[in-house]
This record gives C-alpha cells, sequence and structure tokens, in this order.
C-alpha cells in the first residue's frame, strides 16, 4: 500500500508534538511518526540518516530537491501523518508530494520552547558522562542523534537559537500567505487548542475524551 499522509507537521520539536502525535492517531485512527518512532523502529533510522546526509536539517526548505512517495514511503512507511523533527523540517517537500494533506504548524512561545529544548539536551549530555550505563540500543540511538544534527554537542547560542526557531516558523508562515492552495490546508496550532482546531481542519467530531497532554518538560527529558 502507497503512503497517504493525511497529515503533515511542520513544528519544530518541543512544541506539543507529542501530544499531537497522540491525538492525530485518535483521530486517524493510523499511526504517526515522530522521533520518538525510532525507539520501536530503530530500522527506520538509516533510511533516514541517508535522506538527511544529502538534504541537512536546518537548511533552506527552497533548496530540497522533491522527493518521490515512494522514497517517503520508505522512510515512514504505513504512517498516516507525521510530526516532530526530523520530519517537520520536510514541510515543503512532503506538502508537494501530498496535496491533500492538512499541514500543522504546532507553536509555543519561543521563551519557553528554549527552556524545553536546552532542558532535552543538558538531560542527554549528563546521559554521555555515563557511558558504561548505556545499553547498545541506546548507544545506536545517540549516534544516529550525532549523524543528524552534527552540531548539537557544541554549546548552544540561546538568541541564536531562539532566532532560528522563529525564523522557521515565519517561513511556514510566509509560504502559506504566497500561497493560497497550501493556505487552504494549513493549520496554526498550539497545545492548550486542544481538539477543536485539529478535529473541523478534519472534518472529525471531537472525541468523547480528554486531549492527551504529554511530554510536559517537568515529567520527561529527552527522547
Amino acid at each position: 500500500m502507497s503512503l497517504d499522509l493525511k497529515v503533515i507537521g511542520a513544528g519544530l520539536g518541543r512544541t506539543g508534538t507529542t501530544s499531537l502525535k497522540i491525538a492525530l492517531e485518535i483521530l486517524l485512527k493510523g499511526p504517526c511518526f515522530h522521533f520518538l518512532e525510532y525507539g520501536s523502529h530503530p530500522e527506520l533510522m538509516d533510511p533516514w540518516r541517508s535522506l538527511i546526509a544529502t538534504m541537512p536539517l536546518r537548511s533552506n526548505p527552497d533548496t530540497f530537491r522533491a522527493v518521490p512517495s515512494s522514497e517517503w514511503e520508505t522512510l515512514m512507511p504505513g504512517y498516516v501523518g507525521c510530526v516532530d523533527e526530523p520530519a517537520s523540517f520536510y514541510w515543503k517537500p512532503l506538502s508537494d508530494v501530498f496535496p491533500e494533506a492538512l499541514v500543522v504548524l504546532s507553536v509555543r512561545d519561543t521563551d519557553s520552547w528554549w527552556e524545553s529544548m536546552s532542558s532535552v539536551e543538558e538531560q542527554i549530555k549528563e546521559e554521555l558522562k555515563r557511558p558504561d550505563l548505556i545499553s547498545a540500543k541506546r548507544r545506536a540511538f545517540l549516534d544516529f542523534v550525532d549523524a543528524i544534527y552534527p552540531d548539537w554537542r557544541a554549546e548552544s547560542s540561546e538568541s541564536a537559537e531562539k532566532s532560528f526557531f522563529e525564523a522557521h516558523n515565519r517561513r511556514v508562515l510566509e509560504h502559506a500567505q504566497r500561497n493560497p492552495s497550501f493556505d487552504r490546508r494549513f493549520l496554526v496550532w498550539k497545545a492548550s487548542d486542544g481538539w477543536e482546531p485539529l478535529c473541523n481542519a478534519l472534518d472529525i467530531p471531537v472525541p468523547d475524551q480528554a486531549f492527551p497532554y504529554e511530554n510536559k518538560r517537568a515529567e520527561y527529558h529527552g527522547y
């Protein structure tokens, strides 16, 4: 069966993407790709590593080559949606290949995003200080992180990271403003919005259950 994505997440990590993943799986009744998927599907790391080697993360999306649906099928086999990094960096080629998919830009306050992101990075750096406690599976995952984010261990500049975060969001918003066909299937969403905007955009009834707020920084540090 060929890949048929219903939702493409354009928001960077730490913008409510875990909650969004779980919510979409409930609404779409199928799996939604997210960085966490590498834990249960480590076989997907090599295909993604190959893609990212030719189209590095954080590059201008206008420079990305066209990626055929068959290649996305290899990268996300059987998924009905994708959110979070690294897929969210490829929102533009994904939206070109899946022209009916809803594109969701998950957002949050820049300062709180930076606090959350830097907390995750510090947690992983602390973990790396005890290599004897890292399992082979976890080591393979951390090696993958190093491969796709080659500069992540360097000291982060708060101002530069915040500027990048805001520039990414602005680029997606400006693309929507310039492209009416894209804008018609585009949603800016924050976790506190809950079910209703997603359900309205997908034309799906609001579920009779609480929205799945997950992966809060106070409860979860790292992938």
